[in-house]
């Protein structure tokens, strides 16, 4: 989501001395979102919360297969007994050509990255600021993120590593793939701080506006379940 800075400042460009920083307002003028429960957008998930619906639903099985993992008893080694969770839709659909990205190097992006370069021009429509305008300016880009399941299952088989792995799943190029479609000449960095990983980005993403260092941001948070060794581990911990 872009944000904006609305600081004063003196005739040669430098903060006046009486100005308190901790005090300057920052605007978020735009927003996108994915979410469980088929939200594709802002008024997806207002409609979602306001008729009550819920986001939970059975493990797709494009996922992991369910019968093979799940069972009743969490202690049972190997498995989870989870039934379901909350879990986006169809998440092999991709514009590639839309973000000038080849046929071989979207195979081997995480579906992460996909997300995240969608939301990001969706926030920037939001907000009515286009792509040129963005291209070449201090915009940071600030993305929490902690876990990289499509990378761990894409090297399982090293026969079958895609040729742009090692850019396609790499947690910092959540971040990194933004700034380089969008030219985005600002700070750009990953955060992984484990459930507040989002929250810390968007902290950082202030810091950087406030000190000068962007003259906007985009701030955006990831998280896919694609494997279900996470969830074997949640289950032994109960």
């Amino acid at each position: 989501m872009p944000s904006a800075l609305d600081a004063t400042a003196g005739a040669n460009g430098s903060r006046s001395p009486v100005e308190s920083p901790a005090l300057e307002p920052i605007a978020i003028i735009g927003y996108s979102c994915r979410l469980p429960g088929q939200v594709s957008s802002p008024n997806d998930l207002w409609e979602l919360c306001t008729r009550g619906r819920s986001g939970w639903a059975p493990i797709p099985k494009d996922r992991w297969s369910p019968e093979a993992y799940h069972h009743p008893n969490a202690s049972k080694p190997g498995t989870h007994n989870q039934a379901g969770g909350y879990f986006m839709g169809d998440i092999s659909r991709f514009d590639a050509p839309f973000f000038n990205v080849s046929a071989q190097e979207a195979i081997a992006m995480d579906p992460q990255q996909r997300f995240l370069l969608e939301c990001s021009y969706e926030a920037m429509e939001s907000a009515g600021i286009s792509r040129e305008y963005m291209a070449g300016r201090s915009v940071g880009v600030f993305i929490g993120g902690n876990f990289a399941d499509y990378e761990t299952n894409n090297m399982r088989d090293t026969e079958t590593t895609p040729m742009f792995q090692s850019t396609g799943g790499a947690p910092a190029l959540q971040s990194n793939r933004i700034s380089y479609m969008f030219d985005l000449k600002g700070p750009s960095f990953t955060v992984d701080t484990a459930c507040s990983s989002s929250l810390v980005a968007l902290h950082s993403a202030v810091q950087s506006l406030r000190s000068g260092e962007s003259t906007e941001a985009l701030v955006g948070g990831c998280h896919l379940l694609l494997n279900p060794e996470n969830s074997i581990s949640m289950s032994m911990q109960q």
